[in-house]
């Protein structure tokens, strides 16, 4: 089985679908003269790039403006509480200066130097959870976005800024309360609901877009990522395994094109099999080489209207963790990346 190189028919994307964007990075067009463009647009753009390998892609006058647009925002977390974005984007922005640094344009000290956090706008004191909309605690995948987003932020500002408002430490107790708390002893899933009856009803109409099991993993990574980023074992992750393998067992994708959640199983599976090699099987490898050559087929003929840029990443994302989990290295192909570790989220 091959499939075409993809690079090619990605950067063609990238130019029909994208042109502002690729103005900005070539350093052609600063941020103040571009049409109105989602923050996430930027970031998409960076992780894509990441992931094919790219190089001179931006200037060090694009990266800066950048790093100094980032640092304007009201990240969640801030002093600027009551306007400030979600835990998911911010992560995902702060993941971004991550992986521009790791390209040789570090601006972490600058854009950590210009925010301040407050940990009670992300940590109950009490329980050392993390702060979620009770309202959405029956949306798994919609409230992981919090317990799994924040301690992404706090190990963020714990690695990146000098004289940080807490440590690595914090964010280990974080994560230790989430295990006790809110991952169950059976299943390995996240539980931050309290009824089981609304529970069921809210399930009842999420299946009539989305499979409700698919959102419990997709739900459940999110807290796993940075887990993995730190070193600490799954809860019941054997049960995790079986659940995943099986769930991907006899599909192409997990919808109808690749995407984030197609990545939110492949890391989980490979993940995994790292911490219990034992379980490692020739069933679970041949399908990471079917996931690698599916997603590297649509890749190489990515359609031009109705894929979204932002499905892009987690797509080019469960390439590279497919080719991780089979171990390979080719020299003919793009070197397989650990987004997570690189980043800490997606």
């Amino acid at each position: 089985m091959s499939y075409p190189d993809f690079t090619s028919t990605i950067e063609h994307y990238l130019r029909v679908t994208q042109p502002e964007l690729l103005s900005f990075w070539n350093g052609e067009t600063p941020i103040r003269d571009l049409p109105k463009i989602p923050i996430q647009d930027y970031v998409d753009y960076i992780y894509v790039k990441f992931l094919m390998g790219s190089d001179n892609w931006c200037t060090e006058k694009s990266v800066r403006e950048y790093a100094e647009f980032v640092a304007t925002l009201p990240l969640y977390g801030t002093i600027d509480h009551k306007r400030s974005l979600l835990p998911h984007l911010t992560a995902y922005l702060l993941g971004s200066i991550n992986l521009l640094a790791l390209k040789g344009f570090d601006y972490r000290d600058m854009v950590y130097g210009k925010l301040k956090f407050n940990l009670d706008y992300c940590v109950n004191p009490v329980t050392n959870l993390p702060n979620w909309p009770l309202k959405w605690s029956h949306h798994t995948w919609r409230v992981s976005h919090w317990i799994g987003g924040i301690p992404s932020i706090l190990i963020n500002v714990a690695k990146n800024k000098k004289n940080a408002e807490w440590d690595e430490n914090l964010a280990i107790r974080v994560l230790e309360s989430c295990d006790e708390k809110l991952i169950d002893s059976n299943t390995g899933l996240l539980k931050a609901h309290k009824s089981e009856f609304i529970q069921a009803i809210f399930r009842f109409f999420y299946r009539l877009r989305h499979n409700p099991e698919h959102g419990d993993i997709g739900g459940l990574v999110h807290l796993h990522w940075i887990n993995y980023v730190v070193g600490r074992k799954y809860k019941a992750s054997k049960q995790l395994l079986l659940r995943s393998v099986a769930h991907i067992k006899d599909i192409t994708f997990l919808e109808k094109t690749p995407y984030c959640l197609d990545f939110d199983y492949v890391q989980l599976i490979r993940t995994i099999l790292d911490q219990n090699s034992e379980e490692r099987t020739e069933e679970i490898i041949l399908r990471m080489r079917q996931y690698e050559h599916s997603v590297g087929h649509f890749l190489g003929d990515i359609p031009l209207s109705g894929y979204s840029l932002h499905k892009l990443p987690g797509a080019l994302a469960t390439w590279h963790e497919a080719r991780l989990c089979q171990a390979q290295d080719e020299p003919d192909k793009i070197k397989p990346i650990d987004i997570i570790k690189c980043a800490y989220w997606l």
